[in-house]
């Protein structure tokens, strides 16, 4: 049997349990629990326990332990860093396992150190992460566009990194059978009288209850963080020409006041304050911070369009959120978009506000060509579906550990 040990920061650190680690995270350990159960039970018949030893096959099997801390990782354990932040304290210099696999989602602030000044503390954690990636067997990443910077940045082999593209929470596909490979069969829309007509199960209203939101119509979205790649200033002048509310999720909107704005912001923060000016007592921009799960499901689907038009990014998940709730999205024109997405998708420069703006415009305005995005965004999310994740790293850990 292979024990494998997963490092999980959501343990301790609260913070990350509402932002993008958190969502990866409940991702990754729904797809680990569904491969430790085929491993065992593929034919799902007699139920045997992950440490059963009569369970056939049992050297081949795998059980996942997961922990906050790696001193709890036996040296014949094998070992997952889903987060490996190379300007982060390493877990360790040496090896941790008998075989390891880190997770690197983007080198945004190493692509672009004067946006993301590190300091002498970060410095030193580069220099002893480089020492410290040399122990990982295997690297895993969100695109082919992070990939292509990890090998130009880290000096990694193209047989050494896999690119696993992350997926929604089944939460965000309520109109979706709860057997994840019927997902290719069942469309959200079907012909009537030569219409489109889609076909939801119902999402329950009241997962909307924050005062802010409710009776909210005819507003956009935006999911995410606040750093100068999210491109929050250009995203608020271009919301200021088209004249509609935009909803604004995510930990840092809830934490950070537009009332509270600061003279000498952390130089990361420069470009969220920028955008909180461009905000502030402007009743169109809506900060309700981190909402429940139920409530960003309502936000997503009721929203005109999804806007994610950033600077640069390692995938892109409220593409994905959305579009397979049918919410079309206007992102930016960057290669990791158009990986992502395809043709379903509207697309402007992230240095426009004036296209940005045109773009969201004619998704608000134009009722049938918003029809028509909203299927190529929910089919091209799709794409995306939890089973092929799993397939994915299944694959890798074949690769890998055996």
């Amino acid at each position: 049997m292979s024990i494998i040990s997963v490092y999980d920061p959501t343990q301790t650190d609260s913070k990350s349990r509402v932002r993008g680690i958190g969502r990866y995270f409940s991702t990754l350990k729904t797809a680990f629990s569904n491969i430790e159960s085929k491993a065992i039970d593929p034919d799902n018949k007699y139920g045997h326990s992950p440490l059963d030893p009569q369970s056939e096959n049992s050297d081949s099997n795998y059980f996942f332990k997961y922990t906050n801390t790696v001193k709890t990782v036996r040296s014949d354990f094998h070992f997952i860093n889903p987060f490996f932040n190379p300007i982060q304290k390493p877990q360790r210099l040496g090896s941790i396992g008998k075989k390891q696999i880190a997770v690197i989602h983007d080198l945004i602030p190493q692509e672009f150190p004067k946006k993301f000044p590190i300091g002498i503390k970060g410095k030193i954690f580069k220099f002893l992460n480089s020492f410290s990636l040399k122990s990982y067997d295997h690297i895993v990443t969100d695109s082919v566009v992070s990939k292509k910077v990890i090998q130009d940045f880290l000096k990694i082999a193209d047989d050494s990194i896999s690119v696993i593209y992350p997926t929604y929470d089944k939460i965000f596909a309520p109109h979706m059978d709860q057997n994840e490979e019927a997902i290719e069969h069942h469309h959200p829309f079907h012909n009537e009288n030569d219409q489109s007509v889609a076909e939801f199960t119902p999402i329950d209203a009241g997962g909307t209850k924050n005062p802010a939101l409710q009776d909210l119509k005819d507003y956009v979205i935006y999911v995410g963080d606040a750093t100068w790649n999210k491109n929050l200033p250009n995203l608020a002048r271009a919301l200021k020409m088209v004249d509609i509310p935009c909803v604004f999720v995510g930990n840092i909107f809830g934490t950070v006041s537009a009332t509270r704005i600061s003279t000498r912001p952390h130089p990361w923060l420069k470009s969220l304050y920028e955008f909180l000016k461009l905000a502030q007592d402007d009743k169109r921009f809506i900060f309700p911070g981190f909402v429940p799960d139920a409530t960003l499901v309502n936000l997503y689907k009721n929203a005109k369009a999804n806007i994610l038009v950033s600077k640069a990014e390692g995938f892109g998940l409220s593409y994905i959120e959305a579009g397979i709730l049918s919410t079309p999205s206007v992102l930016a024109d960057i290669p990791v978009f158009h990986e992502i997405a395809g043709n379903a998708a509207d697309f402007a420069s992230p240095d426009n506000p004036k296209e940005i703006a045109e773009k969201i415009s004619q998704l608000i305005y134009n009722k049938i060509y918003h029809e028509k995005q909203s299927i190529l965004a929910f089919d091209r999310a799709s794409e995306f579906a939890p089973i092929k994740f799993e397939n994915a790293w299944s694959e890798v850990l074949k690769k890998v550990l055996i």
